[in-house]
């Protein structure tokens, strides 16, 4: 007997400005539904066009409108406690995605059936070992033993108060959690290097998706220089869409478009490249004072 695509849901939470989906939403999204899941899409209240209510409609996603606040994990807690218990405990398969990351390959199907291949209660594509060692929360597949525990933790915690606040109780906290409640937690790629300093690497292996803060170029200067202190210059400045295009095999149908942030002009481009060059400065200028008081 088949499984309800209502007892296995995706939550693909995503902050927004516009009245539009982009381009790479609305792959992630397409590529979701063709899962056999119930795909939900969680966003920040405002105004929808009625291009994105059409799209959404027709692939039968539910639509959550949500305050902004709390990011991802702050969506994601307040579907959780808007769904009745009684429906919660029904899951089978609870999938948490966010839009931190774009995908210009639509392997959700495969990726899905590794993730249930694997004997781990909870399954992410990468990890990370900063604080401690966890599963990185844009790409989160839970299966029902795991499933109550996570929703437990999230409806009982205080939110996040800053970003780092909540990857720190969220994202690192809840692996610690989750692993103290005696689940097994895995991730499907691992990195010879820590994963943030491989997306050149994982680009070129064909994984087939990017973190968007290195199309955006929205690192501060404390970022850059924790790049820079691992040596990994080439992962914060180089051109993730021309290598996008060269080396990593975009599907056809994925528009290398909707890489590009329309917020990025030619002159804010400018900009980005003083910025970077006065960080590097600073940041051999701090090198140099140091060595010198050794």
């Amino acid at each position: 007997m088949k499984t309800q695509p209502s007892l296995r849901k995706v939550l693909y939470a995503s902050y927004q400005t516009g009245e539009s989906l982009p381009g790479y939403v609305r792959y992630a999204l397409e590529g979701l539904c063709q899962t056999g899941f119930s795909v939900v899409y969680l966003t920040n209240e405002r105004d929808l066009d009625a291009s994105s209510h059409a799209f959404l409609d027709s692939h039968h996603i539910e639509l959550f409108f949500t305050v902004n606040r709390g990011y991802d994990f702050g969506m994601w807690s307040r579907y959780i406690a808007y769904t009745a218990k009684f429906r919660r405990e029904e899951w089978e398969r609870l999938v948490l995605v966010n839009d931190s990351v774009i995908y210009f390959q639509n392997r959700f199907v495969n990726i899905f059936n590794a993730a249930e291949d694997s004997p781990a209660d909870v399954v992410s594509l990468t990890s990370n070992n900063e604080q401690s060692p966890h599963l990185q929360s844009y790409f989160l597949y839970m299966k029902s033993g795991a499933i109550q525990a996570f929703c437990e933790r999230l409806l009982n915690e205080p939110e996040g108060k800053n970003f780092y606040d909540t990857v720190t109780r969220f994202e690192v906290g809840t692996s610690v959690a989750l692993r103290e409640k005696g689940l097994v937690l895995d991730s499907l790629v691992h990195t010879e290097n820590p994963v943030l300093f491989s997306y050149p690497e994982l680009i070129e292996k064909k994984f087939g998706f990017v973190k968007r803060k290195f199309l955006q170029k929205r690192w501060t200067r404390g970022e850059a220089y924790f790049f820079w202190d691992h040596h990994a210059g080439k992962a914060l400045l180089l051109d993730y869409t021309r290598w996008i295009r060269e080396k990593g095999s975009p599907d056809r149908d994925f528009n290398l478009e909707w890489l590009n942030d329309p917020k990025r002009t030619f002159s804010r481009r400018i900009a980005e490249t003083f910025r970077f060059a006065y960080y590097k400065f600073r940041w051999w200028l701090s090198h140099a004072k140091a060595k010198r008081g050794k």
